[in-house]
């Protein structure tokens, strides 16, 4: 480098200027005068909306009119396609912890904005409850239509899940709450010996909905009415927040004649079931609440039938599912029976 050309790039660095081949910084902007209102942010796009939650809500699900005997049902739904692609739509069913399940079978494309039919040959028996689950296949991947979401609509009316429910409680478990919790849950709760399993309850022993009982911490327990959530789960532990308890929730199921039904429950803990006043089910477990984990067969008189259900918590998510097989959808429900006063609100 000649001595003519080292001073020519010192005097270009001196005056602020970058060299040859740079890329110029951007000029800052001028500050905003003095009471100007700040300049607009565009604000962040919109994420795309979910496919397979679109999907669920354009499913209109027909009813099953009844339940065979084999258990062999057909499950249509009419699905439209809300997205902005064509569909083609697939599905094949399997029984959900058994060996059931059924062959893949391909449905016609649903073009944007049209509908289209989807059919399930499915086993639901009267005894065996499977939940066939329906896999649509997109045309960017495959999404999946969840059992609870498919099944439910179609057997809302043969199989349906108790809803409405008189509830009393929190009553005391009898767990030592100044001892180590694990220690007792090991040594006492899974043995089942704590008193507020082991022994009855007051409601246990007539139900009066009227009444006031002593419950947990010396408060006074009254029935009052619940509503179990979307998914059937009658939720405990959002009425009562309490860890140690038990609760029993009584309803009312009208049998036009005398017969046997399969009944389908889940619990979280334990459960046990009275009918009439007779046990037909117990449970004695710690588990997350799982609708249709337990099963069992029970009569009902012709009349009204008393359902009570006894529900123990040790810690944490309390509640429970109670559905009813109804093959010809002749049962009733109610919170009360003729001879039982509604309770106080």
């Amino acid at each position: 480098m000649t001595r003519a050309t080292a001073l020519a790039l010192l005097l270009l660095a001196a005056a602020g200027c970058a060299e040859p081949g740079a890329r110029p910084e951007a000029p800052a902007p001028a500050p905003a005068p003095p009471g100007a209102p700040a300049p607009e942010v565009a604000p962040p796009p919109a994420p795309a909306p979910d496919k397979a939650q679109a999907l669920q809500s354009a499913l209109a699900v027909e009813p099953l009119a009844s339940l065979p005997e084999d258990g062999r049902v057909v499950i249509r739904a009419r699905l439209k396609n809300v997205t902005d692609r064509e569909i083609r739509p697939s599905v094949s069913w399997e029984a959900q912890g058994t060996w059931w399940q059924g062959e893949k079978a391909a449905a016609a494309p649903v073009p944007p904005g049209s509908e289209g039919v989807i059919e399930i040959h499915a086993k639901v028996g009267r005894r065996l409850f499977p939940l066939p689950i329906a896999r649509i296949e997109l045309a960017d991947g495959q999404k999946k239509v969840f059992a609870w979401d498919f099944l439910d609509r179609a057997v809302a009316g043969v199989a349906p899940m108790l809803r409405e429910w008189n509830v009393a409680g929190p009553f005391d478990l009898g767990l030592d709450d100044a001892g180590d919790a694990d220690r007792q849950d090991r040594d006492r709760y899974v043995k089942g010996a704590l008193p507020g399993w082991r022994d009855s309850l007051p409601p246990e022993r007539g139900v009066d909905l009227a009444a006031a009982y002593a419950g947990k911490g010396g408060r006074h327990v009254r029935w009052q009415a619940a509503r179990a959530r979307a998914d059937g789960l009658v939720d405990l532990a959002a009425l009562y927040r309490a860890d140690g308890a038990v609760a029993c929730a009584v309803a009312y199921v009208h049998s036009p004649a005398a017969a046997q039904h399969a009944f389908f429950v889940g619990s979280d803990d334990s459960i046990l079931v009275r009918i009439g006043g007779k046990e037909v089910w117990k449970k004695h477990a710690q588990r997350p609440a799982k609708a249709d984990e337990d099963y069992f067969a029970a009569d009902l008189a012709e009349g009204w039938n008393e359902v009570l259900v006894k529900a123990a918590n040790r810690a944490g998510a309390w509640g429970f599912y109670f559905r009813v097989i109804d093959p010809e959808r002749r049962l009733k429900f109610a919170l009360k029976s003729e001879r039982q006063p509604v309770p106080a609100p």
